[in-house]
């Protein structure tokens, strides 16, 4: 199932922002829209709600805490917001993006 489909040589698009609260999320939702709605990556837009680069809210991947020579979290990851993942969609298929994005840890999404 594709949600992106050009008719006629014409595509209207909405669009629709996710909210993440860690680039782990926002990577997995990217995956799952590809994988699962065929939807091209290079159409999907993310970038980090503050002005300053941001890996999100709270601390996942490379963030969290590794086995030597502690387990306490990164002083250095760069928590400085939420990541914001933007998708173009047909009109009919919004509530369809929509529940597949909060599936896969979007805390909120809004339509443009």
């Amino acid at each position: 199932m594709s949600l992106l489909h050009e008719s006629q040589g014409h595509c209207e698009l909405d669009g629709l922002a996710a909210f993440f609260r860690t680039r782990a999320e926002a990577d997995l939702a990217i995956e799952h829209l590809a994988q699962e709605y065929g939807i091209d990556p290079a159409f999907i837009y993310v970038e980090p709600m503050d002005e300053e680069n941001s890996a999100g809210m709270a601390p996942s991947g490379g963030d969290r805490a590794s086995g030597s020579p502690s387990h306490a979290v990164r002083p250095d990851a760069p928590l400085c917001g939420a990541i914001q993942l933007t998708v173009p969609v047909e009109h009919e298929n919004l509530s369809v993006l929509t529940r597949a994005l909060k599936e896969t840890g979007a805390f909120a999404v809004e339509r443009f």
